[in-house]
């Protein structure tokens, strides 16, 4: 073998090396960006079923057994959480400060545990649902935030709801 033709060969080797190794690092890329897809869909899986849960609860505890007399007897802002431990979820205020939301997630894909926190306050202005109110009212606003090790922020997510009752309170 000549001189030029051990020069092609070493180039031709550089650049297969090159390709293979460029291949490699797109394919890494794809498979890094697939796992934080699959990430983020579980946190948003979650989170939105954490919602559904809780908007299928009462609004209140004063109102488990059916309407409220007033918003008087909503449970007190500085009082939000569980009355009965974190098993026992019957009405929307007891998702207030729940860590990992009764649960830790663990996904079958293998994307890892999620943890989550919530937060439930109650909200005063219809015009801006991000402000927190220090009295009872007709508006309870969840927070949750969920997060992975995979995960490259956390996810944030609210829902609003509302306490409205149609009819008579007390005897015809």
């Amino acid at each position: 073998m000549g001189t030029g033709q051990m020069l092609m060969t070493i180039a031709a080797m550089l650049l297969l090396g090159t390709v293979i190794l460029g291949t490699n690092r797109g394919i890494n890329a794809t498979q890094y960006t697939l796992v934080r897809t699959n990430c983020q869909i579980d946190a948003v899986s979650l989170a939105t079923s954490i919602i559904q849960e809780a908007s299928n609860l009462p609004f209140d505890q004063a109102t488990v057994g059916g309407a409220a007399p007033g918003i008087t007897m909503f449970t007190a802002p500085d009082s939000l959480g569980q009355e009965n431990g974190p098993t026992d979820l019957d009405d929307l205020d007891d998702y207030n400060g729940l860590n990992n939301a009764g649960r830790i997630e663990t996904d079958t894909l293998g994307t890892g545990t999620y943890f989550v926190r919530t937060r439930v306050s109650y909200v005063g202005d219809y015009k801006d649902l991000s402000v927190n109110s220090t009295t009872r009212t007709r508006l309870k606003r969840l927070d949750i935030w969920v997060w992975n090790k995979d995960l490259p922020d956390t996810l944030f997510m609210q829902a609003v709801f509302g306490y409205w009752f149609f009819g008579r309170v007390g005897r015809i």
